[in-house]
Formats: structure tokens, sequence, C-alpha cells
């Protein structure tokens, strides 16, 4: 039987607004807050409709941890949607490695009742380094669609920095369980942010509003992030991840109110 996070991955078809875990690293280093308590947090304290994981929040967790935070996130209604692993992947120079890595992660966003894993591959520019990546992460969707997931690729510097390289990519690849993870710090980097949020949206299955990210023009302020997706027709979830010094849950509920007023205007 499906966890409720894998139905609520299966039926939304409206924008979710989620939270970005990362967001929380501060307070949970200081122990004011437990990572098991954030699906809670991100519910009742935020309004948001589910959670993103970072694959370094897993580290050293058991079955037994897996389960429980799964189980704390059907209780609070706020499932686990994306488990994201932003350590890059070199799938050239150490490929058995970088399969590894997926298949664990597959499998980890599985038992949380993820719909989607996200990962971030190494690419170099040259033709033969982005056919060997093409090859393996083919290869690769075998193992993660056995599991009922999506297969979604984080831009980072190199080849998939470009909106329209990483999109050439994910088309190589094939097939309708790869998608992309754009964030609004990697588009914040390119010459167009927002028309670069605009490329990789219908592509998209799931999208990190990362903030304050960028620098002079090319500052990206996360309710035209928002608007500019919407203007696209995307309708999967945004994950809100503070990475500023200030009180991040003050942070996340005043972009939360924005944004959903704004959601509210667009209809």
């Amino acid at each position: 039987m499906p966890t409720l996070g894998r139905l609520w991955g299966i039926h939304f078809m409206t924008l979710l607004l989620t939270l970005a875990i990362e967001t929380l690293n501060p307070l949970i280093e200081k122990g004011e807050h437990d990572i098991f308590d954030s699906p809670e947090i991100s519910s009742n304290q935020l309004g948001l409709r589910g959670v993103m994981v970072d694959a370094d929040h897993l580290s050293g967790w058991s079955h037994e941890q897996y389960d429980a935070f799964r189980n704390a996130a059907d209780k609070a209604l706020c499932p686990c949607l994306l488990l994201r692993g932003s350590r890059k992947l070199d799938l050239v120079g150490d490929r058995e490695a970088g399969r590894e890595r997926i298949q664990r992660l597959s499998v980890a966003a599985n038992r949380l009742g993820c719909n989607a894993v996200a990962i971030t591959p190494k690419v170099s520019s040259d033709e033969q380094s982005v056919d060997t990546v093409v090859s393996e992460l083919r290869d690769a969707m075998a193992d993660v669609e056995r599991l009922d997931i999506n297969l979604l690729l984080q831009p980072c510097e190199g080849h998939t920095s470009d909106p329209d390289q990483l999109i050439e990519v994910i088309k190589r690849i094939g097939g309708f369980r790869i998608g992309a993870l754009p964030t609004f710090s990697s588009a914040s980097l390119t010459s167009d942010p927002l028309e670069t949020l605009r490329k990789l949206a219908p592509y998209a299955g799931g999208i990190v509003a990362d903030f304050p990210c960028g620098k002079g023009k090319k500052k990206l302020d996360p309710i035209e992030g928002l608007v500019a997706v919407c203007e696209v027709g995307y309708s999967n979830s945004i994950a809100l991840s503070y990475v500023g010094s200030k009180n991040p849950i003050k942070e996340i509920e005043k972009i939360a109110k924005k944004m959903k007023s704004t959601l509210g205007e667009l209809k």
C-alpha cells in the first residue's frame, strides 16, 4: 500500500509550497529542534504541505529511523516529497561509486515515501564526458524506475549550469521519470535568472527556492522566481530554503505568506 507521501506525489495537481529541511539546520545543530519534528514545524507552524530532505540529514540512519521519519511526516500530513543529494557525482572518473550512490539514494527515497530523488552529476563540456554521463544515467534509470520514483538532475558548475545543455542531457537520457531540479541559487548564476527558471520549469520535478541569492542585477527575488515558473504553467512543488543568517523560521514564515498571497492573485 503506498504511503501518504507517494499518494500526494501522484495526485496533487496544483503548486505545493514545501520546506527544505536544510533551512532548520542551524536550529537542529543548536539542539533547539529535532529533525523528526521538521514535518510538524513545516505543516503546523509554517503552513507548508511537504518537506524536502537532504542526503546529509540521513547520515548513519537505521531502517527504524527512516520509518520513524516517514511516520512523523504522515502524522503531520506533511509528506516527504523529495530526497536531494547535493554531493557532486563523478560518473566519468568513478562510475561505480556514482552508480552505487544513486542506488542508495533511490532506496532511501523509496523508504521515506518520496516520489523523487535528486542527484548532482558533475559534467564537463567535452562531448565524450557528456556521452558517458548520459549513458551511465540512462542505465541507472532502470533501478530508479523499479522503485517507482523519479530521478531529478540538479544543476551545478560545468555543463549543466547552462539550462539549455541540462535540458539536452535530460532529453538524451529519455523516459518519463527523468527531470530537473532547478534552484534559485543556480539560476542566479546565469545571464538571465528568470529566463533560466522559465526554461527549466517544464522539465522540473521540483524546484528549490533558496534565498537570499545572487548579487546586484542578478539578485533573484523569490517572489519574482515564483511568478516566472507559474507563467509557464509549473504546478509541482517548490521547496523554500532560507540560507541567510537571520531566524530561519521567521524568514520562511514571511516568504511563505508572500508566496501564498501571490499564488492567490495568479488564480
